[in-house]
């Protein structure tokens, strides 16, 4: 009952009320992750077969042309092989089956840049969709989207990057919703959990949480994993959300709705997920 009420809220939200604002969060589309593992079969041959995926992402297309959000946001890891053409062409094509109403954020995955000792050449991204982060202000909401791999990998560009997010995140008025896109998860379901491959290092999280948490930020919004997961510190939410397509976990492929509001009495944000296969 309470994701069919919420449903309806984010279908209100379309209709473009002053006092709310819909995203739709896709993470790690990652075109050739299929082919990828079956290739990596005993006795198999690599073909770059992206069935799959594309099958996925028609899928979530259509019915993002029926709910019509009014943002769509792509956390990283567009593609597999971040020098495949092939893969960057399929991913081109599969966006203009997106609703033409809808604002359009990409954000950079480990997949979508080269990465090598520390440091994180972003041209493969930012040759096709310009800057790898992002602020979006509509009324009193603020969207703002960082490259999380620069943190992840101690990217000499990962002190800029934060004075640029801490002089956003001043200047908005605090009264606005904000949430925060990113590929990688800070933690996976609690702050002071340990290291992994998977998140970014204990020694930074508290760091980014404290400026989020003293600056009203309400979620933080990644992927990467392949799975679902969430966690909260200081009131800050940190959700992570599976991939629309290949999964790593036990979920669904899905898309993640979210609904930012300042209607009185309710939560500011508020999101479900919801999938694209059955």
């Amino acid at each position: 009952m309470k994701q069919l009420l919420l449903l309806c809220t984010i279908l209100a939200a379309a209709s473009c009320s002053p006092k709310t604002f819909s995203i739709v969060q896709i993470a790690d589309a990652q075109l050739g992750f299929d082919a990828a593992v079956k290739g990596q079969e005993p006795g198999a041959i690599y073909v770059n077969d992206l069935t799959y995926e594309k099958e996925c992402f028609e899928r979530a297309a259509e019915s993002l042309r029926g709910l019509k959000p009014e943002m769509i946001v792509f956390t990283g890891d567009q593609i597999h092989r971040p020098l495949d053409q092939e893969q960057w062409d399929a991913f081109s094509e599969l966006l203009t089956l997106l609703p033409d109403n809808a604002i359009v954020k990409h954000l950079p995955g480990n997949h979508d840049v080269l990465i090598s000792e520390g440091k994180v050449d972003n041209t493969p991204f930012t040759s096709r969709f310009g800057e790898d982060r992002f602020v979006y202000r509509k009324g009193r909401f603020c969207i703002i989207g960082i490259n999380s791999s620069l943190i992840k990998h101690d990217d000499p560009c990962e002190d800029e990057q934060y004075e640029w997010l801490k002089k956003t995140l001043e200047k908005t008025d605090s009264n606005c919703v904000k949430v925060i896109f990113c590929h990688h998860p800070f933690f996976v379901s609690d702050i002071d959990e340990e290291d992994g491959h998977v998140a970014i290092a204990k020694d930074k999280r508290k760091k980014y949480f404290d400026l989020f948490a003293d600056s009203g930020v309400s979620a933080v919004y990644a992927g990467h994993l392949h799975h679902n997961a969430e966690g909260e510190y200081k009131r800050v939410k940190m959700a992570t959300t599976t991939s629309v397509a290949y999964q790593l976990g036990e979920e669904k492929p899905s898309y993640r709705l979210i609904v930012l509001t300042r209607r009185r009495g309710e939560s500011p944000v508020q999101d479900l997920m919801v999938p694209v296969l059955k």
